[in-house]
């Protein structure tokens, strides 16, 4: 008996999956950090995502401009709020109380991105919401307001036209550096119901829409390499149940988000990589064991077996390191 709605995943050839000698980046909203945690920890190759969380299309179009056009960060980008520097391109987690610090390290994680970037074989982009704030002093689409006076912005909602418009963009950017980039597109399953209910559902919808109107205009034309996997949809009705969420009842939770991970995975990898990925984890997990008494004989011998077995797994996969 089956007791849950599956959700349709994609057929991707086998050429087109990844791999662990396939460099691999998540960008976009906080559900892109859990990606690119899994991916971490499983060792893949990979980056940790300098951009933060970016929540809509324009943010991480921006973003990639910045990087492709070297255009740094300089000094006028910040402004200084409770003794810190921030930007309103960045998230929060970009805070410093030092700006040369700040400038010298962001712009050093971009560079490191760029580069990054050119070498990748997939890049998977979280799309987070479809509202955006304008900055009524510049005009500038912010990608995090800061909690700054709600007077100073003016919200909106982008068209279905500006979405398309802004990931077509993206694509080009990326592709245009590394015409071979694989590029997954996947929309957040965090609810955002702070803009309220059906405004969420009214945002989420519209960015599922802009991906597909992108992969059906580009469907004749297989090189260009676009994805889309249903995270939000997984959640939504595979999972539809609010003991997949934390307390606040807008996040997965770890269940959930190992539960969509695994999904992503048997869409995305190779067989030979789903096998070598257990292996993987059997050795993460011995390494997070914490013995009882650390100076015992037992605990000796098995770390003695464990670093064999990192050592024999890293003679077999160089790309592996621990």
């Amino acid at each position: 008996m089956e007791l849950l709605t599956k959700v349709a995943l994609p057929t991707i050839a086998e050429k087109d999956k990844i791999s662990y000698k396939t460099p691999i980046v998540s960008i976009g909203s906080c559900f892109a950090n859990h990606l690119q945690e899994k991916l971490a920890y499983y060792k893949f190759s990979t980056l940790e995502n300098p951009l933060g969380v970016l929540f809509h299309p324009l943010s991480i179009e921006k973003s990639l401009e910045r990087i492709y056009q070297h255009s740094l960060f300089r000094e006028e980008d910040f402004f200084l709020q409770d003794d810190l520097w921030v930007s309103f391109a960045l998230h929060s987690q970009w805070a410093s109380p030092s700006l040369p610090e700040l400038i010298n390290r962001l712009n050093s994680s971009l560079t490191r991105l760029g580069k990054f970037l050119e070498q990748a074989s997939f890049l998977v982009i979280t799309l987070g919401t479809a509202w955006v704030y304008e900055y009524l002093a510049t005009g500038e689409i912010v990608a995090n307001c800061h909690k700054q006076p709600q007077t100073l912005f003016k919200k909106q909602l982008l068209s279905l036209s500006e979405i398309v418009a802004s990931i077509k963009r993206i694509t080009e950017l990326v592709q245009r550096k590394q015409p071979n980039i694989r590029i997954i597109f996947t929309v957040s399953p965090v609810r955002h119901l702070r803009d309220g209910a059906q405004e969420n559902l009214l945002s989420k919808s519209l960015i599922i829409c802009a991906i597909h109107e992108l992969l059906r205009t580009v469907e004749e034309d297989k090189p260009k390499n676009l994805f889309y996997f249903p995270s939000y949809e997984i959640l939504m009705d595979e999972l539809r149940d609010y003991r997949f969420y934390k307390e606040d009842m807008l996040h997965p939770n770890e269940q959930a988000i190992q539960y969509i991970w695994g999904r992503f995975a048997q869409t995305f990898f190779t067989s030979d990589t789903l096998k070598l990925m257990q292996e993987v984890e059997t050795i993460q997990r011995a390494l997070a064991h914490r013995p009882f008494n650390p100076n015992s004989a037992k605990h000796k011998i098995f770390q003695e077996n464990l670093a064999k077995k990192i050592t024999f797994l890293q003679e077999k996969h160089p790309f592996i390191q621990f």
